[in-house]
């Protein structure tokens, strides 16, 4: 969550004499997104390579604003983050043996096995005429590369760590639907007092119930509901202010007539803001139209009161070997946020560059298919704890492809289903991935003319050789046919009508030949000019000829 120093925001006087009202500056048009786009660009130029490389102050110079930058960057935070490589990612698997084999399996280790030989042989210390002869010994022992060992010595330092990109790329309106919704919660999320007046009279009992289950003190009265916030032992309301904010917005998204509403808001200074909540305010927390309710109350309640039984038995999972044990679970602190959407998440499940999240189930039927195109983008599972357990011919039931994963988790046990839920569910976002990709790749077909052999297989990411197999597969035939592209191998992929301009090509120097007496050379020369003026393509040239028959 953004620190409340860092959020660009307006102060002005109110007519309660020294009390202040705040006004957040939001992100209420496109107009940064050519500039967020960029930065989306230079975050994935940077994938792989370590923290010390990035350099922040290209993306205050794309901003101009130093606030503006860090909340950008913050908000993609979620997605980009730097994570330490491990001795599998640098070494081969023999010299990763031999280190397991000497009880070593992590930079920590390595450290402490050579300081120790330090102690042992140096008297503790190895100065710089003892230290490159120092590490070749130890490298020989543990038959690792001498060049190596200083990488390996700070494989895990912080600016070593390396740029990851978690789940899909995001795009700039989601960037600014979370800077958004990242600026309100800073602001109540150092709320000391919150006060919302409702169009009706809310479910106060349902109401309640959400809020003991995050702890949250709550007061409901008529058409006002009332959230108080915490400080924690260092006088701070941001720390506890998570869960209000949370609380907040699963109540907006659960249907919470809410109308309008003011908070008391904690200065760093000291001092008291005045934040108003008006009707675009709390669009930002929910994304959904006031009084409409995407996902029922009961059933997020269901699932935040077994969510330690859920969290402990996916721990005997993986304890088990029946999930992967590089998958790990954590409980969602925050909503995903994206474009229009605001899915209050109940858990996520994070492996390398792959996370899987939990939500409940949603209750209307725009909610159902805005969750099933959402599951094409990126995997989800739905946890339903407020089902029944189902019976034995209802579980046999073949699974619907077209319907998102969802694991019922009424009793102990079914949590059972979930590796093979996870399975389905990345496999639906690869599934449409690659859809994505063909027809990415074909409209770059349609707009060029023509796509040499080399670019194809970087598109496909296959070498040159796989092209034809490549594009042999049964989708992309299908739609390379229905576009009327054809495929010249050796060549490229092309449209159909500068094949035919290719061939009109081949027939002019034909006829320009005629009977004078030209050699081979002369006829490949003038044939490879007008092909390369045709198909604006260079590459292969030779292997489109053959194609015509025009040699």
């Amino acid at each position: 969550m953004l620190k409340l120093a860092d959020i660009r925001k307006t102060t002005r006087r109110t007519s309660a004499g020294d009390l202040r009202s705040v006004h957040p500056r939001l992100l209420r048009d496109r107009s940064l997104a050519p500039r967020i786009e960029m930065t989306l660009r230079y975050m994935e130029s940077m994938l792989g390579r370590p923290r010390r490389e990035l350099d922040a102050e290209v993306v205050v110079q794309l901003f101009g604003d130093h606030k503006l930058a860090r909340a950008i960057v913050a908000c993609l935070a979620s997605t980009y983050r730097h994570r330490a490589r491990t001795f599998i990612e640098v070494l081969p698997e023999q010299h990763c043996a031999a280190l397991a084999r000497a009880g070593i399996l992590t930079p920590s280790d390595l450290r402490l096995w050579v300081f120790r030989r330090v102690n042992a042989e140096l008297r503790g210390f190895a100065g710089a005429a003892e230290r490159a002869s120092f590490l070749r010994t130890v490298a020989m022992e543990l038959e690792l590369p001498p060049d190596q060992m200083d990488t390996l010595l700070a494989l895990d330092a912080p600016a070593n760590a390396v740029l990851r990109r978690i789940g899909p790329r995001p795009t700039p309106e989601d960037v600014i639907a979370r800077f958004n919704y990242e600026t309100v919660a800073a602001l109540l999320a150092n709320a000391p007092l919150l006060r919302l007046s409702l169009r009706a009279a809310g479910d106060a009992p349902s109401i309640r119930a959400l809020c003991d289950a995050l702890d949250v003190r709550a007061e409901v009265a008529g058409r006002e509901l009332v959230l108080h916030g915490r400080q924690d032992a260092l006088n701070g309301w941001a720390r506890h202010g998570t869960r209000l904010v949370r609380l907040l917005s699963t109540l907006l998204v659960c249907g919470l007539p809410a109308r309008a509403g003011e908070a008391t808001i904690a200065a760093p200074d000291g001092s008291e803001w005045l934040f108003r909540l008006d009707a675009e305010m709390l669009a930002y927390l929910s994304a959904a139209p006031a009084g409409d309710a995407p996902f029922a109350a009961a059933d997020v309640l269901a699932c935040w009161r077994r969510a330690d039984a859920f969290a402990a038995e996916v721990a005997a999972l993986r304890r088990s070997g029946s999930l992967d044990a590089g998958w790990a679970l954590r409980r969602a602190a925050e909503p995903l946020v994206l474009d229009g959407v605001v899915l209050p998440t109940l858990f996520s499940l994070t492996m390398g560059a792959s996370r899987i999240l939990l939500a409940p189930p949603p209750a209307t039927p725009a909610a159902r298919d805005q969750f099933t195109r959402l599951s094409e983008r990126l995997p989800l599972v739905v946890l339903d704890a407020a089902a029944e357990a189902e019976s034995d011919s209802a579980a046999s039931t073949a699974p619907d492809e077209t319907a998102p994963s969802a694991l019922r988790y009424a009793r102990r046990g079914d949590a059972a289903a979930l590796p093979d839920l996870i399975a389905r569910a990345v496999a639906r976002v690869e599934r449409r991935a690659a859809g994505a990709r063909v027809e990415a790749l074909l409209a770059e077909v349609e707009r060029a003319g023509v796509l040499t052999e080399p670019l194809l297989a970087e598109r496909l990411g296959c070498a040159e050789e796989d092209v034809p197999a490549a594009l042999e597969r049964p989708s992309l035939r299908v739609a390379s046919q229905r576009r009327g592209l054809r495929y010249v191998e050796g060549f490229g992929l092309c449209r159909a009508d500068v094949l035919a301009r290719a061939r009109e090509a081949a027939d002019d120097v034909t006829r320009l030949r005629g009977e004078q007496p030209v050699g081979q050379a002369w006829v490949l020369r003038q044939l490879g000019r007008r092909l390369r003026q045709v198909t604006g393509a260079s590459e292969g040239i030779e292997c489109l000829i053959a194609y015509l028959g025009a040699a």
